[in-house]
């Protein structure tokens, strides 16, 4: 996948389209990185100019929460995949959390 901003639909899989997007902050050590987080039907998003895109496929995801630090202006939604723990900063975390509840939900529902 190409640096951008936005994911478009000539960038998704067949079958695939979004559900919701936000910009966000990737937090890898001390660098943290704005770009785009975005939700489809399949997999997690993150793309930014500096770096080569984050894609994490829902069956790769174990795990999501949600964290709002005290004094802080954005909350932090952890994404736990199956090779490393992803850390953003956006608002509404808890939603996001919620919304990929579900869809994990769906998705292993789809695999039975």
């Amino acid at each position: 996948m190409m640096n951008h901003d936005i994911i478009s639909s000539d960038e998704l899989n067949e079958e695939e389209f979004e559900i919701t997007s936000a910009e966000a902050k990737h937090c890898d050590g001390v660098n943290k990185i704005i770009g785009e987080l975005t939700i489809t039907n399949k997999r997690i998003i993150f793309s930014a100019k500096s770096r080569e895109d984050i894609s994490l496929g829902l069956d790769e995801i174990e795990l999501v929460k949600s964290n709002k630090p005290i004094f802080s202006m954005k909350d932090k939604l952890t994404i736990v995949g199956k090779k490393k723990e992803n850390i953003f900063k956006l608002n509404y975390s808890e939603d996001w959390v919620s919304l990929i509840e579900q869809l994990l939900k769906t998705n292993s529902k789809d695999l039975e």
